[in-house]
C-alpha cells in the first residue's frame, strides 16, 4: 500500500516523536534499530511500537525507529489500516506491514446474510458500542442516541426504559412508525409487552456486539412488509477462539431531576388571586384561613414526590472455546430506581451463545437463547401534575383525630385532602404524595428469545449454502394494581366511598419464526465477475392472549366521615363491596393471531470489483388483509460504482483511498396498524347496562355488536429513491458519506372518522392518501491526531428531512388529531394536504404594543368579522427540520475523555402543561385553591370563552435545542498482575445540560404535545470494567 506523503506539520510531528524516542533510548544499553515498510516497499511513517503491551516508540518520516528493548523481546508494530506484526527484537530489523484484510473487508450484517462494508450498495449505518457506551446505557436504545444521521431517539422519563425511535421521520400517519427490530435473526413484535417498555428495553447493552441500521429501500426491502420505517439489526456477542476470557463490569448511577417547574409560593399565589378575584374574595380568604389553621406554610409538593436515587447494574460474561465448542455465557442484573417515589425497575438476564463448526467448516451452527426477568414498579406520574397545581398553603398530612366507627383508619389515611364540609371533594386536586403512596402497581415479566441456525455447504459444491433459522420470542407478564382502602385515590371517582380495589392483568405472547434460504456465491475470474444469489422462504406467527379481572373490591365502602361536636371524625361502613366487581362482565379474556408468509430473493453482482448491482424481491402475505389484498410484492434495485478503483484514479488514490457512488430504488410495505382483523366484523360486548332479560327468567344477557371494518383495506407502500457517495481519505483517517432521498408513501393507513350511519362506529382504519419525505444526510468521522501517546477521534452527522402530505381521500380537507386540554374534543394538530404530518392547527394570537398576548383576541383570517373554526391556521411541525450529532474521544496514554452532543432545529411543541397552569380563573374551582407555575403571562380564562385560550398559537413554542448526552473520563490499566488482568475505571455524567429557548421541562417531545410534567433525569455514573 502506497504511503501518503503528508505535508510539513505531520512530518515534523512524526520527526519530533522519532527524535524523542531516539533521544530517550540513546543512553540505554539495549538499543534496537530498524525500519518499517509496507508491502510495496514504501516507508511507514507513524507506526507505533509496543513491547509487552507498553508503547516504546514510533517510526519517523523514513519509517526508521530506535527503541530501548532487550534482544528477544516481543515487539508489536501497528499502523491504521494495516495488520499488526509481532516479531522478536534483533539488530537492524526489517519489518513489513501488509494491508489489514479484516479492516478492508469488514463485514456488515444485513437481512439474511452479510456483506463487505466496501461492497454495500444501500444506505446502512453500523453502531459498535464501546465499553464506555455500554456502561452508560441502561437500555439498548440509549446506544443509538445521536449515532446515525436521520435516526432520532426520544427517551421516556421513567425507569422502565421506554421511548420512541424514528428513522427518517417515519413514513406513516397512524400505522406504526417504529422500525423493525431484529435480534440475532429474529424479528421482534413491536406491539410491546404488558408491564414492559419497548423491545430494546429488555436487552442488556453490555451483550450487544453491533447494531446495523438499514435505512433505504435497497437495504430494507428484503424485509418487505415491515420495512418502511427502517430496520435495526442487533447482533449479540458470541464466543471466540482461545482460552476462556472473563469480563465483568459494574456501574453505580445517581439520578436526579434535571429540571422541574417552579410552582408559585403561597405569597406569590395570593398576589395573583388578589389581582384576579380581589382582596376580599373567597379565594383569598381561603388562603388566609389556611394560614390561620396551619400556619404560614409553603409546601413544595414536587419535593414531596420526587427524589434523588442510587441505581446500579452488574454484567458478567465468560467466553472462549472448550474442545470444538466456542461459547459465551452471560448474566446481568440492573436495578434502576426512578426519580418519582415508588418507581423502579429490576432486570435480570441470562444468555448463552454456541457457535460450533463441523465437516471442515462446511456445517456451521449458531445456537443462542436469552432469558429475561423484569420487575417494574410503576408510580402514578399524575402525581407530578398534581404536585405542580396543589395548594402550597396546606400541609402534607392531616392531624385530625378519629372517634369510634371503623377502627384502624385515619381520615383519608392520614393525608391532607380537600373537603366539602366533612366529605371528600372529588373535584379538588388529590394529595400528590397520596397518589404515589396509596397505589401499588407492580408488573413482572418473564421473557425469552433465541434461535437455532444451521448453515450447510455442499462438499461437492461448497459455494452453495443452505441456511435454516428457527427462532422464538415468548413472554408472560402479570400486573397487579392495588388501591389502598380509604385512600384519597379510592375516595376519588364516581363511587366516592373509599373502597379499596385490585386489578389483575395477565398477558401471554409468542412469536415463532422459520426462515429457510439458499445462498450461492461464485467468483468467475474469466469474466471478472462475482455472483451472490439468495432465495428463501419465511414464516412467522404472532399469538397473544390475556385476561383482565376488572376492578375487584378489596374492602367494603365507607360512608362520608361524620364531623363530631368535639372536632373529631367518625368513619362508618357504607356499601358492601368486598369481593364484588364494578365491571360487566367481571372478567374479560382476549386472544389475537397474526401470520406472515413470505418468499424472498436477492441477486448481487460485482464486475471487475468496482461495479456492483443488487436486486431484491420479496412477496409477503398478511392475515390482516382479505384474500383480495393479502399479498404484497416489494422490489428493490441498487447500483454502486467504486470510482476510486478506476485505473485513471490511481494518482488520486494516494490521498483518496475510497470514492463510491450509490444509486437505489425500492418499495417497502406497512401493515402494523394495531388491529388484527380490520377487514372483518368482529363482535364485542356492549357497554355496561346494555342487557336484555334472559328467556329462562334467570338474570340478564349482555348484547354484542360488530365493530367497524373496511373489507378493502390493504397494504401501505413506500417507494424510495436514493443517491449517495462514500469517500475516505488518508488511509481512512477521514471517512464520510452523503445521501439524498425521496420517499413516497401511498395508501396511507390511518384511523379516521367515517360518515354517520355508514358503520357501527364513527372511527376505523382505512387507506386515506399519500405522504412524501425528502431529505439529505451527511456523516463524517476523522482521526486528526494519531501518535504514540495521543489519539483523537471525532464524528459528526447532520440530517435534513422535509415531510408533506400530498393526498387525502377523506371528505374533509384535513384530519384533526392531537387531543389537548380545554373543551371536550379539543385538538391542536391536523393531517392536511400540502403540509407536514402532525402540523399544528391553532388560532393566531394577537399581541399588544408591549408584546403581551391580548386574551381572547385572534387574527380574523378570512375577514368575516367572526372568530370561529374557519380562522384557525395550519403552521409549524412537531418534527425537526435538521438534526445533528457530534461525538469526540481523546485518548492520552491510558486516559480517555469523551463527549457526545446532539442538536435539533426547527421542531415545535405545543406547551400543554404550561397552558394548564397559566389560567388564573382555574385557581379557584369548586371552593378550593389550585396553584399555578411561574410563567411569563397569566390568562384570566374568562375572555371569549367560546374560543378559549387553549387553541391559541401562543402555546406553540420553538423547541430547538442543543443537548449534551454524556461526558466521560476514564483510566485503563492494561497489564495488571503480570498481564492477567485489564482494568478500566471511569466516571460520567449523562444529560448534564440542554441549551434551548423552550421553557417546558424538556424540548424533546415525540408527539409534539407536551402534557408531561415528569422531569427527565441527570445521571452521574462511576463504573469499572475488568477482563481476565
Amino acid at each position: 500500500m502506497k504511503q501518503v506523503k503528508i505535508k510539513l506539520p505531520l512530518k515534523m510531528l512524526a520527526l519530533a516523536g522519532g527524535l524523542l524516542f531516539a533521544t530517550s533510548s540513546f543512553a540505554q544499553s539495549d538499543v534496537i534499530k530498524g525500519q518499517v515498510r509496507d508491502a510495496s516497499g514504501e516507508p511507514v511513517m507513524g507506526a507505533t511500537i509496543t513491547a509487552d503491551g507498553k508503547a516504546v516508540g514510533i517510526t519517523d518520516i523514513d519509517g526508521n525507529f530506535s527503541v530501548n528493548a532487550a534482544p528477544g523481546t516481543n515487539l508489536t508494530f501497528t499502523f491504521l489500516g494495516m495488520a499488526p506484526q509481532t516479531v522478536k527484537a534483533s539488530g537492524n530489523m526489517k519489518v513489513v506491514l501488509s494491508d489489514d484484510d479484516k479492516l478492508l473487508n469488514e463485514v456488515v450484517v444485513i437481512g439474511y446474510g452479510t456483506v463487505k462494508k466496501n461492497d454495500l450498495t444501500g444506505s446502512v449505518n453500523t453502531v459498535k458500542p464501546s465499553e464506555v457506551q455500554a456502561g452508560l446505557a441502561t437500555s439498548a436504545q440509549d446506544l443509538l442516541v445521536g449515532q446515525a444521521p436521520g435516526v432520532t431517539v426520544t427517551t421516556a422519563g421513567g425507569p422502565e426504559g421506554g421511548g420512541t425511535i424514528r428513522v427518517r421521520g417515519g413514513s406513516s400517519l397512524n400505522a406504526k412508525n417504529d422500525p423493525l427490530i431484529v435480534v440475532d435473526g429474529v424479528p421482534l413484535d413491536n406491539d410491546g409487552v404488558q408491564g414492559m417498555g419497548n423491545p430494546l428495553s429488555m436487552i442488556a447493552p453490555d451483550n450487544i456486539e453491533n447494531m446495523t441500521i438499514l435505512k433505504d429501500a435497497s437495504a430494507t426491502a428484503i424485509y418487505g412488509s415491515r420495512a418502511s420505517n427502517g430496520v435495526i439489526i442487533i447482533t449479540t456477542k458470541r464466543g471466540r477462539g482461545g482460552k476462556p476470557q472473563i469480563n465483568f463490569s459494574a456501574n453505580m448511577y445517581v439520578n436526579t431531576a434535571s429540571k422541574t417547574y417552579k410552582s408559585l409560593s403561597t405569597s406569590a399565589l395570593t398576589d395573583q388571586l388578589v389581582k384576579h378575584f380581589g382582596e376580599e374574595s373567597d379565594a383569598v380568604n381561603y388562603i388566609k384561613a389556611n394560614i390561620q389553621k396551619y400556619g404560614a406554610l409553603n409546601t413544595n409538593w414536587q419535593d414531596e414526590v420526587l427524589r434523588t436515587t442510587v441505581s446500579h447494574d452488574y454484567n458478567l460474561s465468560v467466553g472462549g472455546t472448550t474442545g470444538w465448542l466456542p461459547y459465551r455465557v452471560s448474566a446481568t442484573f440492573t436495578n434502576n430506581n426512578g426519580i418519582l417515589k415508588n418507581s423502579k425497575m429490576d432486570r435480570a438476564t441470562f444468555g448463552f451463545n454456541l457457535t460450533p463448526e463441523f465437516l471442515d467448516h462446511r456445517l456451521k451452527i449458531k445456537a443462542n437463547a436469552k432469558g429475561y426477568w423484569v420487575k417494574n414498579q410503576f408510580s402514578n406520574s399524575g402525581a407530578v401534575a398534581a404536585a405542580v397545581s396543589m395548594d402550597p398553603s396546606v400541609p402534607v398530612y392531616n392531624n385530625e383525630k378519629m372517634n369510634g366507627g371503623v377502627g384502624g383508619y385515619k381520615l383519608w389515611n392520614g393525608y391532607y385532602s380537600q373537603m366539602n364540609g366533612s366529605a371528600f371533594n372529588t373535584n379538588g386536586t388529590n394529595n400528590p404524595l397520596a397518589i404515589v403512596s396509596d397505589m401499588d402497581d407492580k408488573a413482572t415479566v418473564l421473557r425469552s428469545n433465541g434461535n437455532f441456525q444451521v448453515d450447510y455447504a455442499l462438499k461437492w459444491l461448497p459455494d452453495l449454502h443452505f441456511n435454516l433459522n428457527l427462532g422464538y420470542d415468548v413472554s408472560k407478564s402479570k400486573e397487579n394494581i392495588y388501591t389502598a382502602a380509604n385512600s384519597p385515590t379510592a375516595w376519588d371517582g364516581w363511587r366516592n366511598d373509599g373502597a379499596g380495589t385490585h386489578k389483575h392483568i395477565e398477558q401471554f405472547k409468542s412469536n415463532t419464526l422459520l426462515d429457510f434460504y439458499m445462498n450461492y456465491q461464485k467468483n468467475v475470474e474469466s469474466i471478472k465477475s462475482f455472483f451472490d444469489v439468495t432465495a428463501g422462504y419465511s414464516w412467522q406467527h404472532f399469538y397473544s392472549d390475556g385476561d383482565n379481572n376488572g376492578t375487584v373490591f378489596t374492602s367494603d365502602g365507607f360512608s362520608s366521615p361524620v364531623l363530631n361536636a368535639d372536632g373529631t371524625y367518625t368513619l362508618n361502613t357504607g356499601t358492601q363491596r368486598l369481593g364484588t366487581t364494578d365491571t360487566d362482565p367481571a372478567k374479560t379474556k382476549w386472544a389475537n393471531h397474526l401470520q406472515l408468509l413470505s418468499f424472498f430473493g436477492r441477486f448481487n453482482y460485482t464486475l471487475m470489483e468496482r461495479y456492483l448491482l443488487t436486486f431484491t424481491l420479496r412477496g409477503d402475505a398478511s392475515s390482516r388483509f382479505s384474500k383480495d389484498n393479502r399479498w404484497g410484492v416489494f422490489p428493490a434495485a441498487a447500483l454502486a460504482w467504486k470510482i476510486s478503483d478506476e485505473p485513471w484514479m490511481k494518482k488520486a488514490k494516494e490521498v483518496m483511498n475510497e470514492l463510491k457512488l450509490r444509486l437505489s430504488w425500492g418499495v417497502t410495505g406497512q401493515q402494523d396498524i394495531g388491529s388484527y382483523y380490520p377487514y372483518l366484523a368482529t363482535y364485542v360486548a356492549s357497554v355496561q347496562g346494555s342487557k336484555y332479560p334472559s328467556l329462562s327468567g334467570n338474570g340478564y344477557i349482555s348484547t354484542m355488536y360488530p365493530t367497524g371494518y373496511d373489507p378493502n383495506i390493504k397494504w401501505e407502500e413506500t417507494t424510495t429513491w436514493e443517491a449517495g457517495l462514500d469517500f475516505g481519505f488518508l488511509d481512512n483517517r477521514i471517512t464520510a458519506s452523503i445521501d439524498g432521498y425521496i420517499r413516497k408513501s401511498k395508501d396511507l393507513l390511518s384511523y379516521v372518522s367515517v360518515p354517520s350511519g355508514s358503520s357501527t362506529t364513527n372511527m376505523m382504519d382505512q387507506n386515506i392518501g399519500t405522504l412524501e419525505n425528502k431529505g439529505v444526510e451527511f456523516t463524517i468521522t476523522a482521526r486528526p491526531i494519531v501518535t504514540k501517546d495521543l489519539t483523537w477521534t471525532a464524528s459528526y452527522n447532520v440530517a435534513y428531512n422535509k415531510n408533506e402530505i400530498t393526498k387525502l381521500n377523506n371528505d374533509g380537507s384535513y384530519v384533526p388529531i392531537g387531543v389537548i386540554s380545554g373543551p371536550i374534543g379539543s385538538t391542536c394538530q391536523v393531517h392536511a394536504v400540502g403540509h407536514p404530518a402532525y402540523s399544528f392547527y391553532l388560532y393566531e394570537q394577537v399581541y399588544d404594543a408591549a408584546g403581551k398576548p391580548v386574551e381572547g383576541v385572534y387574527v380574523d383570517q378570512n375577514g368575516d368579522g367572526v372568530i370561529n373554526e374557519d380562522d384557525r391556521r395550519i403552521c409549524r411541525s412537531k418534527d425537526p427540520k435538521v438534526t445533528m450529532g457530534f461525538s469526540s474521544t481523546v485518548n492520552w496514554k491510558n486516559w480517555d475523555f469523551g463527549i457526545s452532543l446532539r442538536a435539533s432545529l426547527g421542531n415545535y411543541v405545543y406547551a400543554n402543561a404550561i397552558a394548564d397552569n397559566s389560567v388564573i380563573d382555574d385557581c379557584w374551582k369548586n371552593g378550593k385553591v389550585n396553584n399555578r407555575i411561574l410563567t411569563d403571562y397569566y390568562f384570566s380564562g374568562t375572555v371569549n370563552p367560546s374560543v378559549g385560550t387553549y387553541r391559541s398559537d401562543y402555546w406553540l413554542r420553538n423547541a430547538s435545542f442543543l443537548r449534551c448526552d454524556n461526558i466521560s473520563l476514564g483510566h485503563t490499566w492494561p497489564n495488571l498482575f503480570d498481564n492477567k488482568m485489564r482494568l478500566r475505571l471511569y466516571g460520567a455524567v449523562q444529560n448534564p445540560f440542554v441549551i434551548t429557548k423552550y421553557k417546558g421541562l424538556d424540548p424533546e417531545v415525540s408527539s409534539g404535545i407536551d402534557k408531561d410534567v415528569y422531569p427527565h433525569s441527570t445521571t452521574f455514573t462511576v463504573g469499572l470494567v475488568a477482563s481476565f
